[in-house]
């Protein structure tokens, strides 16, 4: 794959976990999250607070297109399926939002 020329854009998320199970499935969704302007997803956060009975997991989504910089609007619009897709487990939500 070749390297692209243009700037790449970063956006962060953390999300709060009450139900534990939930943790494995919303990683492997967004891991696993393809779209052509996603270059690389990764855990830059992982908290398990036993006091409160929930995870705090954050991630860092890396994107850049190889033909042109890419728009706020462009991210935004992947952005919004992963968080849209996210929030549909009751158990998951995401602090600030």
């Amino acid at each position: 794959t070749p390297i692209s020329e243009f700037p790449s854009s970063n956006r962060d998320l953390s999300f709060s976990i009450k139900d534990f199970s939930k943790c494995k499935i919303l990683e492997e969704f967004i891991l696993n999250f393809e779209n052509a302007l996603l270059k690389e997803v990764f855990v830059f956060d992982y908290f398990k607070n036993e006091k409160m009975n929930e995870i705090k997991i954050g991630f860092r989504f890396i994107f850049q297109d190889i033909e042109s910089t890419i728009t706020e609007t462009q991210v935004n619009d992947v952005m919004n399926v992963i968080i849209k897709k996210s929030l549909e487990e009751k158990s998951i939500s995401i602090p600030g939002l």
